[in-house]
Order: C-alpha cells, then sequence, then structure tokens
C-alpha cells in the first residue's frame, strides 16, 4: 500500500542514503533532494529505477525549487548540512544551515508538510556533565573559533523550528545524532572518523588523528540512526520534541584507530598521524569527552541501539573490501 510522499534533504548523504530503502519498503513515495557537494550519487544509485522514488539535484537555499519539489508533501526530513569547517571558513556552513532550514521551514509550512529537524549532539558544545540528555546546558567557545560555526547554526535551526510550531502550529521534530558511521563512498571527516581510519588503513596510509586522541566519542552504527528515525516518522509521541538518538559505544580515538587496524587483520601497531589544532584554519577547540543520554528515545520510541562497536567495524570493513574488489 502507498503511503505518503516524504522529502529527504541531504539524501546522497550517509544517512539520508541508509533512510530511502527502509521508507520504500514500508510504502513512501520519496523524493530526495541533494546538491552533491558533500553527498555521492553512488550512495543511491540502486534506487535511481524505482518508480517511487526521484532524486533533485537541487539548492536548498532556493525557495522555489524547494516549493515545487515539495508540492503535496507529507513530512520532510531535513538532514542536509554543512560540517565543522576545519579547514575552510565557517560562513557556508552558517549560511546553509541557518538559511536553508528557514527555507525549508517556511515551504513545510506553505505545503502543510511535517518537519522533522536533523541536529547534531554537536549542539551541546564543550558540556562535560555527561550523559548530555536534551535539557542539558549547551557550552560554547569564543566567536572567533570558527569550530563553533556548526553548532550555532544547529541550535539556531532548533529554535527556527519551535518558532514556527510557537507562531503557525506547524509539527516538529528535533532530532540531536551522535556519532553516526556506516557504509559510504563519501569517506570524509563530514561523515565520521571511524571511515576516515579504514579507508586510511586499505590504502597504506597513517590514520590522522586530531590533537593528541585522548577525546572521545560514542559512535552510533547507521542501522540504528536509521531505525531511530524511522520510529520518529511513524510515531504520534514526538511533536514537538527533542530527541537524541545515539549509543553507549564510548571511545577514544586512539583506541579506535587500534580497533580498526586489528578488525582489518594488519599486523603490529598501527601508523598514527597526529594532526595538531594550529594546523586547522583558525583557532581551533575541541570537546575532551561526549556523550548522549538516549533513554527518552527509549522510553517515547522504544529506541534501542542493537549494534555494537566491533560489530558496526566488522560490518563496514567488510563493506570497504567488497567495495574495493
Amino acid at each position: 500500500m502507498t503511503k505518503g510522499k516524504i522529502v529527504v534533504t541531504g539524501v546522497a548523504g550517509l544517512l539520508g542514503s541508509h533512510l530511502v530503502e527502509p521508507l520504500l519498503r514500508r510504502g513512501y513515495v520519496v523524493v530526495g533532494i541533494d546538491n552533491l557537494h558533500l553527498g555521492s550519487q553512488r550512495n543511491i544509485e540502486r534506487y535511481l529505477g524505482d518508480p517511487k522514488f526521484r532524486l533533485e539535484e537541487k539548492d536548498i537555499l532556493s525557495k522555489k525549487d524547494m516549493l515545487e519539489v515539495c508540492a503535496e508533501v507529507e513530512c520532510i526530513i531535513h538532514l542536509a548540512a554543512e560540517k565543522i569547517p576545519r579547514y575552510s571558513s565557517s560562513l557556508k556552513t552558517l549560511q546553509v544551515n541557518g538559511k536553508g532550514t528557514e527555507i525549508l521551514l517556511e515551504v513545510a509550512r506553505e505545503c502543510g508538510a511535517r518537519f522533522i529537524f536533523a541536529s547534531s549532539d554537536e549542539i551541546y558544545g564543550k558540556n562535560q556533565d555527561l550523559p548530555l540528555v536534551e535539557e542539558s546546558m549547551v557550552v560554547y567557545g569564543p566567536s572567533h573559533t570558527n569550530r563553533w560555526s556548526l553548532a550555532v547554526s544547529k541550535m539556531f535551526g532548533e529554535h527556527l523550528c519551535f518558532a514556527y510550531y510557537e507562531k503557525y502550529s506547524l509539527p516538529i521534530t528535533i532530532v540531536r545524532y551522535s556519532g553516526g558511521y556506516g557504509p559510504t563512498f563519501t569517506a570524509s571527516w563530514a561523515n565520521s572518523p571511524v571511515n576516515i581510519f579504514i579507508d586510511a588503513a586499505l590504502k597504506g596510509e597513517s590514520l590522522p588523528i586530531h590533537g593528541d586522541g585522548t577525546q572521545t566519542r560514542s559512535f552510533t552504527y547507521i542501522d540504528d540512526l536509521v531505525d531511530g528515525t524511522m520510529k520518529v516518522l511513524e510515531s504520534s509521541y514526538v511533536d514537538s520534541e527533542i530527541i537524541n538518538l545515539g549509543s553507549d559505544n564510548r571511545i577514544s580515538m586512539v583506541n579506535l584507530a587500534y580497533l580498526v587496524w586489528r578488525e582489518l587483520g594488519k599486523e603490529g601497531k598501527p601508523k598514527l598521524q597526529f594532526i595538531p589544532y594550529t594546523d586547522f584554519s583558525n583557532l581551533y577547540e575541541d570537546v575532551h569527552h561526549r556523550a548522549v543520554d538516549w533513554s527518552k528515545a527509549r522510553y517515547l520510541l522504544g529506541f534501542q541501539p542493537r549494534i555494537g562497536l566491533e560489530e558496526g567495524l566488522h560490518r563496514l570493513v567488510q563493506w570497504y573490501k567488497a567495495e574495493r574488489t
């Protein structure tokens, strides 16, 4: 049975490309939007012949294009975003994430569509009161440190969502994703260090680690994030809610590099390249530890991450090996 039309922005990225399959399987018509700046069409090639899927190679900053694409849409899942500007200006991050979200909220209002906004655990900034719950304080560094532009732009997007909810009764849900990784043809820092480490090791290159590698992060396999997103989409309990989606797989960057090396069956110790923060484009300030509390998603949605880090690494390594043969 065919359900309504779902628009997924950033459809050629990691989460967007993996979200298409369960949407189609459950009967939705899917329109994917991506300008292919960060995403890759290879990530969604297998869907291009499906009559219930359409790719629109457009920019979310064009309201005219977005209105045309989103006509008669049931829900907009807004995943498209610029990431932390490690080696570049923060202007594009602020413009795309700020203006792009505002345009799509206005389009959702005019089209009568529900809006699911992809936020990030970056929103919490430097807060070290772990694990971070949805009501945790946000703590950012100075404005001249461009590293915080992603966090600020996502916070602005969240405030815009609530402003549209309050003024126009637009149904919105905010999802703060944490540490997603999985199969993707775009291995870059815009996705995950997991993919970066695997890609470098398979090429016989040093594994790049920013700072001293003692910083810790939690990593969530893409299948778990997709499952959580589908639960958000089909739940009647999440209107105007903020929800963390993550896992308990917290590990230091150095230990992650060793774990990847071992999963690849490499001998000896991995060759690590420690990159000082002073090599970045502006005064860079990292977060030493981060982990989110996802119990709200468990209580509201029945969300439970099922894929541990070693199992997720095994799946991802096998995918990389298969793609390289």
